[in-house]
């Protein structure tokens, strides 16, 4: 059972939950994806917010906690980190993979700076992508752009939550004010007191979990209609 014939829970119908999906997609959306899943159910997950590698996605991966050597296996199969459409941010080795056309000297990316900390260096150079890609095309279409931050638990082992609240807001309105679509990984269990904390940043939660010998589920729980989907494949 895919996504598209998900349903919330109840007496409620699969349409009015696909009109949340064509909602978010047309607007905008920020999602936090939970769950205390493994790297492998993260990386797919990544794979399929993404966007599908034939569709005209411009796509912008942050970094918190993983070697540049993880990167290709997030994108989408068929999607290079090298493409033109693709922006890479590795906070741990301090290091970006941004498209050919912005290494002219035209983008001002932002120095790290000893007086700011690395939440606000993230928070700066996911905002620069996304700019970029903005102006490049001139403006973008809704959810053309698919930004991926992993993860925010690693970010909250080194910043209190209300720094981890101010990074979401900021980003969050760059994602929103370009009808983007982004998600936020925090690999804790759906009722883990931080998850509660940060869940109303967020348009929806995508809650993850990987039984013995079955695929990968996912439910999403959308607040503003105060529902939660049956389980699915993701």
């Amino acid at each position: 059972m895919s996504l598209q014939r998900a349903s919330f829970r109840g007496d409620c119908s699969t349409h009015e939950f696909q009109e949340v999906l064509k909602r978010f997609k047309h607007d905008g959306c920020n999602l936090l994806v939970t769950g205390a899943v493994s790297k492998d159910v993260t990386v797919q997950a990544t794979r399929t917010l993404l966007g599908a590698p034939n569709a005209e996605r411009k796509r912008v991966v942050a970094l918190a906690n993983s070697r540049r050597g993880n990167v290709a296996e997030r994108l989408p199969t068929g999607v290079d980190s090298d493409d033109s459409d693709v922006w890479i941010i590795d906070q741990q080795t301090c290091q970006r993979s941004i498209p050919k056309a912005a290494q002219g000297g035209e983008v001002e990316f932002p120095t790290v700076d000893g007086d700011k900390d690395a939440l606000t260096n993230l928070r700066e150079e996911v905002i620069v992508a996304i700019d970029y890609f903005q102006r490049a095309e001139d403006g973008l279409d809704p959810s053309e752009l698919r930004l991926s931050v992993s993860s925010l638990g690693r970010l909250a082992h080194e910043h209190d939550a209300d720094a981890i609240a101010r990074f979401v807001r900021s980003v969050s309105a760059m994602v929103q004010g370009v009808h983007g679509m982004a998600h936020y990984h925090l690999a804790r269990p759906d009722d883990d007191e931080i998850v509660d904390r940060l869940s109303p940043l967020f348009d929806a939660r995508i809650e993850l979990r990987k039984r013995d010998g079955l695929p990968t589920e996912q439910r999403w729980h959308v607040p503003e209609y105060e529902q939660t989907t049956d389980w699915v494949r993701l």
